[in-house]
């Protein structure tokens, strides 16, 4: 990468790959905790490439790279659903009179987009995100407004927590689909899930109008109100539902919570005993019942719905607390003690846990500067201890990686990027360092396949396209190396590498074309 105002060359040590100082990349890690995003550059030297991120529009351009061609006898259902949409898309491009070929398409791109459907449908529930993503993005290919597929991509895209994009499809899906109620559901979900509440709401009070009898969409609509604050409208929507279905047990919980919250204990007990009686396996839903019932000093009925003496639950910190005021409250104060001391070790290993895991945040960034100044030992040596207060830190060992890679130690790059994937197995910068480790080793395959996943759980990683279309520039597949760096360039049109290749494999497939 040049030298730039944007790209700041850095001073890692890498010359044994023979890499020009302004070869460097800065890679946005993308930390997704739940609804909560933050973006956080770091360095990573690699022997070709680079990166860059555009996240102004929403890629809807689902043209598909040429697909290979699988045995078979060797191929899994993966494999099997790629190989079918790759024929369709042959079969609508082979020669045929317009009428006929017109006809054929239709009957064709119905039938097969149910099954390729089907097929996505399982991975998805499988949690095979990116490969539910492909087959998705296949069908709408041959199907543009297909709904089915417009929503199911959108929650394979909440499954590798890439909200933007299933936000921005879902929005395209409702500008397409404005009265479908299953569009305006998945809206209203993501944007809970987002914690996005008014417009949870909007998309909800649209689906109820148009089917007011569904109970799911009132529960949806009366949480996302909840969760905003307004408990009057909640109590509403609840209560429709449990005119509807009076067996709902997340109205009854739902309800619990508002008549707790205002006092109505009673009314609140009749629901959270409906709930404990259909679901006793529920925590929440014990730990609601018992503070309803210290409340009302039926506190010997608390400390058995918490604690009984059969099978008794694991309870969660708060849970304690509650439970040492039951006891305390029904006179057992030795009972309330013993349990206080559980509360006290459980507050202080939950603290402690917090505090390591922010330690942990600390000493990666921390070893990013180190490794700025080349000081790699060092770096090293805090990334060590980052993973010791917190073994789950993914960044920490991207970060080793990134830095093993630097000092040309290809296994030790390897096995730390592994380990990051095998905890934050969609993160696409992880993949993305995995698609240079192995493309830097000359394993191309799996470079391959590690970039296309990139664009798989991201389809805005130009970085990713633009590397692609250098390993089949590599193989000398001209066409598929311009369809991959034109992919790059329409992402970040900006870029003068991404024009220079489009350009060079233009030009080559030109020569090709004429002799």
């Amino acid at each position: 990468m040049r030298a730039s105002a944007h790209h700041d060359p850095l001073p890692w040590n890498y010359s044994a790959f023979g890499v020009p100082n302004h070869k460097i990349v800065k890679l946005k890690i993308v930390r997704d905790f739940q609804s909560l995003r933050r973006v956080v550059q770091v360095p990573l030297i690699y022997s070709f490439g680079k990166a860059s991120r555009n996240s102004e529009t929403a890629d809807r351009d689902l043209r598909l790279l040429p697909l290979p061609v699988f045995a078979p006898h060797s191929m899994n259902r993966f494999h099997f659903a790629l190989a079918s949409l790759a024929l369709c898309l042959l079969l609508f491009s082979s020669p045929a009179s317009h009428a006929a070929q017109e006809k054929q398409k239709t009957s064709a791109t119905k039938k097969d987009a149910q099954s390729l459907l089907a097929s996505a449908h399982r991975f998805v529930q499988e949690g095979r995100y990116p490969e539910a993503i492909e087959i998705y993005r296949g069908v709408l290919a041959l199907a543009p407004r297909n709904e089915p597929a417009e929503i199911g991509i959108a929650e394979a895209y909440r499954g590798v927590h890439n909200y933007e994009e299933a936000r921005s499809i879902l929005q395209m899906a409702r500008r397409e689909h404005p009265k479908s109620v299953a569009v305006l559901s998945a809206v209203g979900s993501l944007e809970i899930e987002a914690e996005s509440f008014d417009a949870a709401i909007e998309a909800l009070r649209a689906a109820v109008a148009l089917a007011a009898d569904d109970v799911r969409l009132r529960n949806l609509l009366g949480s996302a109100q909840l969760s905003k604050g307004d408990s009057a409208a909640a109590l509403v929507e609840f209560e429709k539902v449990l005119a509807r279905e009076p067996e709902n047990q997340l109205a009854h919980f739902s309800r619990a919570h508002i008549f707790a919250d205002t006092d109505q204990n009673e009314k609140a007990l009749a629901d959270a005993e409906k709930v404990l009686a259909a679901k006793p396996e529920y925590l929440p839903g014990r730990a609601l019942l018992a503070k309803i019932l210290v409340r009302l000093k039926q506190c010997e009925r608390a400390t058995e719905v918490l604690r009984p003496a059969m099978n008794p639950p694991a309870l969660d910190t708060p849970s304690l607390f509650l439970l040492a005021n039951a006891y305390e409250c029904a006179g057992k104060r030795e009972l309330a003690a013993g349990v206080r001391e559980e509360f006290a070790a459980a507050s202080q290993a939950d603290r402690k846990r917090a505090e390591d895991e922010a330690q942990s945040k600390h000493l990666v960034e921390q070893a990013n500067e180190l490794a700025r100044q080349n000081k790699f030992p060092e770096a090293l040596e805090l990334l060590q201890q980052a993973l010791e207060k917190n073994p789950r830190n993914g960044f920490a060992y991207s970060q080793q990686a990134k830095i093993y890679f630097s000092m040309h130690d290809a296994q030790k790059a390897s096995e730390a990027i592994g380990k990051a994937l095998a905890i934050q197995p969609f993160q696409p910068d992880f993949l993305y360092v995995s698609g240079v480790i192995a493309a830097q080793a000359g394993k191309q395959e799996e470079a391959l396949a590690a970039f296309e996943k990139v664009t798989q759980v991201n389809p805005k990683e130009a970085d990713a396209y633009f590397e692609i279309g250098r390993i089949w520039l590599q193989r000398k597949e001209r066409v598929k190396a311009l369809a991959a760096f034109r992919k790059a360039a329409e992402l970040d049109p900006g870029d003068a590498d991404y024009k220079r290749a489009v350009a060079e494999a233009s030009a080559l497939e030109e020569t090709k074309r004429k002799n």
